[in-house]
């Protein structure tokens, strides 16, 4: 351990601030390979991985970042997609300072989280080299159950995927034009690249998983039209949390004056 204390953190390289101050691409560019391994040797490999205890899907972390250390990206990989459909997602926008890096050992050591072992960079750089395969979950045999999921955000998907990979009829309905929920909606290109979220939702349909855009489940079919005249045994309700909250103070009303929902959605969707 106290050889891996002496590596460096490997800070992200990103645009440079004259280049990205006049476009609206990602501004963190991403580990190298020689990055991404250098990071790895700097976790201790703890018997009790409190690192996983931190994962909201209980990722086995530490499994991971050993196969990265050792140079078998593809064994990293797989062994995120056990637990997550998402890496290149999670791995840019989840909140790993106060989750699995919140709880990591180096961090710990040194008093200073952001001295922990950079997991989410970490899965970033795996599923980054993923993104031009077509590695697809496997299926397991039809159970001839259906399942409806309203809402294809974060929680539709992996609902979608959990209950696709136990072999069930899945369809997700989804009010807007487009698939991804806040991913999409809520979370700037500079930030998350549109075509990231797209390509991890193009797995599910190659999974199987059936997508029904413009749907908006209560007024077109009710739920229970879903499941006694549709045919579906289950619904997964995941229509996220998209109504603004209000602050109550004067001209809030006025014309012109947007809540951050509403401002972000026309940019990123409509383009207005």
């Amino acid at each position: 351990p106290a050889d891996r204390y002496k590596i460096l953190p490997q800070d992200m390289p990103a645009q440079d601030p004259v280049k990205r101050r006049s476009n609206v691409n990602e501004v963190a560019t991403g580990y190298t390979e020689t990055h991404a391994r250098l990071e790895a040797m700097r976790c201790l490999q703890c018997k009790t991985a409190p690192c996983i205890k931190g994962c909201p899907v209980q990722i086995r972390i530490k499994d991971f970042i050993a196969a990265i250390a050792d140079g078998d990206s593809k064994k990293a990989l797989a062994i995120i997609k056990e637990n997550s459909l998402l890496p290149a997602v999670c791995g840019r926008v989840c909140p790993q300072e106060v989750q699995c890096q919140q709880t990591c050992t180096v961090g710990l050591k040194f008093k200073d989280p952001t001295k922990a072992v950079s997991i989410g960079r970490l899965e970033r750089f795996v599923a980054d080299l993923d993104q031009n395969q077509d590695s697809v979950p496997s299926v397991a045999p039809d159970t001839g159950m259906k399942v409806a999921i309203i809402g294809s955000g974060p929680g539709g998907i992996v609902a979608a995927t959990d209950t696709r990979r136990a072999g069930h009829d899945v369809t997700i309905f989804e009010a807007f034009h487009k698939t991804g929920g806040v991913m999409v909606y809520g979370i700037p290109e500079f930030r998350l690249p549109k075509a990231i979220v797209q390509k991890e939702i193009g797995i599910l349909t190659k999974m199987g998983v059936k997508i029904v855009c413009n749907f908006i489940v209560g007024r077109i079919r009710t739920i229970e039209q879903l499941m006694k005249e549709d045919g579906f045994d289950a619904v997964y309700i995941g229509v996220g949390a998209g109504l603004p909250r209000f602050m109550g103070i004067e001209s809030e009303s006025l014309v012109g004056v947007y809540s951050a929902n509403e401002y972000l959605t026309r940019a990123n969707l409509m383009k207005a």
